[in-house]
């Protein structure tokens, strides 16, 4: 089997972003007026909560499009969206991968095929993807259609099932890589069960980068192998609905986990299940339930911290290109209510609603360009 494979922004306007004040999480999928975000389940919720408005940072935050609201669509639900009125129907943008192959296909007009199963192949889907949320980068291009705009510190860990086995809490890089290639089966005298998230899921790709194997060496029980899939972030249930196996081990976004268990996120926590680390003496996390905040050791950390971004067609948001749109360009700005805002001092800036979410402020500010995809 064939394994899945700023800038003019910054001088946007500062058009003030009419406010509304709902409850977090927010779950947004009506038809856009104006601007439309997919792809990474990582950033779902957070940019649910500012497309939609929110007051979780104590203040009415709302990013707004200058006059108009944006749609934010989750990486799972129906198999098939519409994303603006009179649009096509197609396949729902699953993760990262899946939501920049969706943008690419908005501009340049060749058929898209979501990764989602059963969902409609090769759509024409011209014009009905503004944004994309990439829980990874890419690889420069200086002359790229695709600008990558930096959105908050990550890190990305592993979830288990293990309950009071305390070798589930600190399973160390090469363990990781040995379970997930098959070479290695058992942690503290239990069998594991290895789980990796779903086709096109960013943390899919920089979990296997990051314990050092590759697509081609983690095989999934359908490749004869022993890796299972499921959703990314969902600890509660397997890709195919099936229940989240005990002993098991997958990939977690550490900001995922502190939205989940402070309540900013959508809930999708197994029974029992924990978060862990790989790096000993480091947790990816501290405090518990609602006091739950990021570990900035851990985020800082070379090999598992990373930065997450917005993803927008460069020529929109480069002030003079025929194709500039001022308007896709401000909410993308850093302005204190718009998505690319990373500070967190205000509570009315958009970096201190990120941080409700668990993110923290992205390693650098400075967008670059990649190819599409």
């Amino acid at each position: 089997m064939n394994k899945k494979k700023i800038v003019a922004a910054a001088a946007a306007f500062g058009v003030a972003a009419s406010l509304l004040a709902v409850g977090s999480p927010a779950n947004a999928e009506p038809v856009s007026p104006s601007y439309v975000v997919v792809g990474s389940d990582t950033l779902q919720d957070v940019l649910n909560a500012l497309a939609n408005g929110t007051n979780i940072s104590g203040v009415a935050v709302r990013s707004a499009a200058g006059a108009f609201n944006i749609g934010s669509f989750d990486a799972t639900g129906s198999t098939s969206i519409v994303t603006k009125s009179g649009g096509v129907r197609f396949g729902r943008p699953n993760g990262s991968g899946d939501g920049v192959k969706a943008l690419s296909r908005s501009i340049d007009g060749a058929p898209y095929t979501s990764a989602t199963p059963g969902s409609p192949a090769n759509v024409t889907i011209t014009g009905q993807v503004d944004i994309a949320r990439s829980s990874s980068g890419a690889t420069v291009n200086a002359a790229g259609a695709l600008l990558y705009i930096p959105f908050g510190r990550d890190a990305l860990s592993y979830a288990h099932s293990g309950g009071a086995n305390a070798a589930f809490d600190n399973i160390d890089q090469a363990t990781l890589k040995g379970l997930f290639e098959c070479t290695i089966t058992q942690v503290g005298g239990v069998t594991v069960t290895p789980v990796i998230p779903q086709a096109g899921s960013g943390t899919r790709k920089d979990f296997i980068s990051k314990i050092g194997a590759t697509e081609a060496s983690v095989l999934e029980v359908s490749e004869g192998g022993c890796v299972v899939v499921g959703q990314e972030h969902d600890t509660a249930h397997l890709a195919d609905g099936s229940p989240f196996p005990a002993n098991a081990v997958t990939a977690m976004s550490a900001a995922q986990w502190v939205a989940q268990n402070t309540g900013a996120g959508i809930d999708r926590r197994g029974a029992g299940v924990k978060i862990g680390s790989p790096v000993a003496g480091t947790p990816a996390v501290t405090g518990t339930g609602t006091a739950m905040v990021p570990n900035a050791a851990f985020y800082a950390n070379t090999t598992w911290g990373r930065d997450t971004y917005l993803i927008v067609e460069n020529a929109r948001v480069t002030v003079g290109d025929p194709k500039y749109d001022a308007n896709l360009a401000n909410v993308v700005s850093n302005a204190a209510s718009k998505l690319g805002n990373t500070q967190s001092t205000l509570p009315s800036q958009a970096g201190s609603v990120k941080k409700k979410f668990g993110f923290l402020a992205p390693s650098t500010t400075t967008p670059f360009r990649a190819a599409l995809s």
